[in-house]
């Protein structure tokens, strides 16, 4: 009698485990994507790689304040510039960012007075050579020039 129950009790449980999956299989919707065929859409805000924004006319909007630099816990920002002679105004010449130590943490983003660097949704940074995880400015403007959407949460959606 009680090995009849036994079997009885996991003939239950099998149909209710099955009945679980077949739930899931058939009218739930899929939530695992093929990776690298399908890529997650990242939401606003995400805090991918910190990129570089321009305004409408293309022109980056870095005032060369340096406080990204200086703020930087991991000191992975380096900025040289110069001075013009007519404007007397900083001229950015170098925005280097060393991504393979960044940790992501948006403090460059939430110090930047002009709104001129963000956090983007550029989360694939696998490299085979640790140097090409070096961005320069042009590297990071053009991750950050296709702008979506406005800055939330100090980041910015972009085509990434």
């Amino acid at each position: 009698m009680k090995t009849l129950r036994m079997m009885a009790t996991a003939l239950w449980n099998t149909a209710v485990g099955m009945s679980v999956t077949i739930k899931h299989m058939l009218f739930r919707p899929r939530i695992t994507l093929q990776y690298p065929d399908e890529r997650h859409n990242m939401p606003a805000g995400t805090r991918g790689i910190p990129v570089l924004l321009s305004d409408d006319n293309g022109v980056l909007k870095c005032i060369v304040c340096e406080l990204c630099e200086k703020i930087c816990p991991v000191h992975i920002i380096e900025i040289r510039w110069h001075r013009d002679d007519q404007t007397r105004k900083k001229v950015l010449d170098e925005f280097n960012l060393d991504a393979s130590r960044c940790m992501l943490c948006g403090l460059c983003a939430e110090v930047c007075p002009a709104e001129a660097i963000a956090m983007s949704d550029h989360y694939e940074l696998a490299e085979y050579d640790l140097s090409s995880l070096v961005y320069d400015k042009e590297k990071l403007q053009q991750l950050g020039r296709p702008q979506k959407t406005p800055i939330i949460n100090y980041g910015v959606k972009t085509e990434g």
